[in-house]
């Protein structure tokens, strides 16, 4: 007698991650596989039994650039992301892994994590110390959700020199490289970089270099958030096309977008600059979130040199008059180089908190209109905000311009990502923790028909499953994982807002990690079946 399905999913409209067009299909599931993909399957073939009434089947949706390293602790169900049909998360991104960490320099390295999480995950868990450690805490949580992550540059290079503002020496250089192969036989699937962070950008071209050689050796893949996505966006991009050939790496441009007014349209000029360099034989591919505002850490606004002093600058710096006129020369006159200057390409009118411990008020409002309600010069909000929390204050960026993200979507390279900074339904952090791929498929692809929804799903799905080398995830087919979302392609929806952050979308009937229900009709279920995915071992 033949094995009895665990799971049978009848009349779906089956979207496979191909790009193929749809067709009408039962799906039987045994131990989290995809078992039988066929036209009609007998219930009596199954112990249980979901009726999909031509809704819409497709492989769980992959996001690619999430900050939900301490989410995945805190959260196990990692609801934010499963809820709008997530079922694989790549962690460790913009250079900011978690792991590795040196008990000299654990203090600079957790920092940048106060505004991820830190203070929702026990302290036992932060007890850690190699990407090992990371990869071990992670599967000891029982996650209800697929997750793999990237070693980071800023995470290695603070490991090794902490905060300092100078070329690494021989001794150094050797130490990172032996960290980045440590992560990598860990499991890493490879190295991202965080180039407008301090002190990641404080690396010269040749020292990321010298890590993506290590990376490469394990098949790994080098992510980067650009040292510009605004006024030097192209010697950005030329950076990492160097970075890719000399490392003989491929090379994936997290979050693409094309900041600041005086920029807006050359995503033209961007793409065709990502096309020739495939072309000359480079895999280089990009990711994209479909809203109109980026967001991060309110200090990443300062030029770098300020924030290689460390806590000095909020202790004792950001306090002298003398030295807060230096930072609005530089500021205003872009003066330091090799810097994103984020002041300059939002605005203060653009720029919004969204997270400020101490300042409940201000959160929603612009810096320019906390300016005004408070009578100050927006530089002095800026400054007295960052004096006294410190790493604490997220800001909400309104830099882009819609054609821009349309070209961009459009775009054979492109695949959807979050980029979201989870808000614990607590936080007033950006929509696109809660809403970016419910957003893609309800605004662009069924509102605006700029893309088709097969080929909104390539871009969530197979395409991202082929990029991050997981070869059991991303295509709905006979033998592939059971990572599934079923939708009513007429109502989902994101309703998440700027704010409002923590809705979860509208549309999603049944989201399966792994052969299980993880959330049903809006509602997480609890489900335990996800897997830590550690690269070249069980990927």
């Amino acid at each position: 007698m033949a094995e009895k399905f665990d799971l049978l999913i009848k009349g779906a409209k089956i979207v496979d991650g191909t790009g193929n067009p749809h067709y009408k299909s039962d799906v039987g599931i045994i131990k989290g596989r995809i078992a039988r993909i066929e036209q009609k399957i007998s219930s009596d073939a199954a112990k249980a039994e979901i009726q999909a009434d031509n809704q819409i089947l497709c492989p769980g949706f992959l996001d690619t650039h999430t900050h939900d390293d301490l989410y995945l602790l805190a959260r196990p169900t990692c609801d934010d992301k499963v809820l709008q049909g997530v079922t694989t998360v790549v962690t460790g991104n913009c250079g900011l892994s978690i792991a590795p960490i040196s008990e000299e320099h654990e203090t600079e390295l957790k920092m940048f994590f106060g505004i991820a999480g830190a203070k929702y995950v026990k302290e036992d868990q932060l007890n850690l110390h190699s990407f090992d450690d990371y990869l071990d805490k992670l599967e000891g949580a029982r996650l209800g959700i697929n997750a793999i992550s990237l070693v980071g540059h800023i995470a290695i290079r603070i490991a090794v020199m902490g905060l300092e503002n100078r070329a690494p020496s021989a001794v150094e250089m050797d130490k990172m490289r032996e960290l980045v192969a440590e992560s990598m036989k860990s499991g890493a699937c490879g190295l991202s970089s965080g180039l407008i962070y301090a002190p990641g950008n404080f690396a010269e071209t040749a020292e990321i270099t010298e890590l993506a050689k290590v990376a490469a050796r394990y098949n790994g893949i080098y992510t980067t958030h650009l040292r510009s996505e605004g006024d030097a966006i192209f010697p950005a991009l030329a950076e990492a096309f160097e970075i890719g050939k000399n490392a003989d790496i491929p090379v994936h441009v997290s979050h693409h977008k094309v900041t600041g007014k005086q920029n807006w349209g050359q995503s033209v000029e961007t793409l065709k600059a990502i096309n020739i360099a495939r072309d000359s034989g480079l895999t280089v591919t990009c990711d994209q979130y479909p809203y109109l505002a980026g967001s991060t850490m309110l200090g990443a606004a300062l030029p770098p040199s300020a924030l290689a002093e460390g806590d000095r600058l909020y202790a004792e710096l950001l306090n002298d008059p003398s030295y807060r006129a230096n930072l609005v020369e530089t500021i205003e006159t872009k003066a330091e180089k090799g810097w994103e200057n984020l002041v300059k390409g939002a605005g203060f009118k653009g720029i919004v908190i969204s997270i400020a411990p101490q300042h409940p008020a201000y959160i929603g409002k612009s810096i320019a209109g906390i300016a005004e309600m408070e009578h100050k010069n927006p530089y002095d909000v800026f400054f007295d905000l960052l004096m006294i929390e410190k790493h604490n204050v997220v800001v909400v960026l309104f830099m882009m311009e819609e054609d821009d993200i349309v070209r961009i979507m459009k775009a054979p390279a492109t695949m959807i990502a979050s980029d979201g900074i989870p808000g614990f339904g607590v936080e007033k952090v950006h929509p696109r923790q809660t809403g970016t791929f419910p957003r893609v498929l309800g605004r662009y692809v069924r509102e605006k028909e700029v893309i088709s929804l097969e080929e909104a799903i390539r871009k969530m799905t197979s395409f991202p499953a082929q990029t991050f080398g997981l070869k059991r995830k991303g295509v709905l087919k006979e033998g592939f994982d059971a990572d599934l979302v079923l939708f009513n392609p007429e109502t989902i929806l994101d309703l998440a807002t700027y704010e409002d952050p923590n809705q979860a979308p509208a549309g999603i009937s049944h989201v399966l990690v792994n052969g299980e229900v993880a959330a049903e009709n809006g509602r997480i279920t609890g489900a335990t079946s996800g897997t830590v995915m550690r690269h070249g071992i069980n990927t």
